[in-house]
């Protein structure tokens, strides 16, 4: 699959996340998470992601390319987003989200707005740790090798949003 990142869109994915699905366990890592879900249910579908982004077969799961050295950087520096790290008793050190505006909703079509709107249903409780332990079950991740790019071909596997 040769698809060109859409910034646009990855960006104000990011921020509606960010803005509906943000509470104490979204952190970057479970936002990566969220986004191979986003991509590779697109794919599944429709032949297509919504972003472009390549994802990477890390020890713990699907890992975006794009996000922490692209995607935030510029969402930051657009002031769609602010990204703060705090310290808890619980988790230690960590990233916390901040969205600064809403999203532009007009870069989705229906099929998109309806997928976001599950995926923040679906994992706003969810752990970071239950979303591995989940993406470490799916065809796409058991089929890549450590530290490659996984194959939206094996996508078919991924049980989670059955449109109808």
């Amino acid at each position: 699959m040769e698809q060109k990142l859409n910034i646009n869109k990855y960006k104000n994915a990011l921020v509606y996340l960010i803005d509906k699905c943000g509470n104490e366990k979204l952190g970057i890592m479970k936002l990566n998470k969220i986004f191979y879900y986003m991509d590779f249910i697109s794919y599944r579908d429709r032949g297509l992601t919504v972003t472009g982004e390549t994802y990477v077969h890390l020890p713990k799961g699907p890992f975006a390319d794009s996000l922490q050295s692209v995607i935030l950087p510029l969402a930051e520096k657009e002031n769609l987003v602010e990204q703060k790290e705090d310290i808890s008793e619980k988790f230690g050190k960590r990233n916390r989200f901040k969205a600064l505006k809403k999203p532009d909703m007009s870069l989705f079509d229906d099929y998109e707005k309806k997928l976001l709107e599950y995926l923040c249903v679906t994992f706003k409780d969810w752990t970071t740790d239950q979303m591995v332990a989940q993406t470490h079950t799916e065809a796409p991740w058991v089929f890549s090798k450590p530290s490659k790019s996984l194959d939206y071909n094996n996508a078919d596997d991924i049980e989670f949003f059955a449109n109808n």
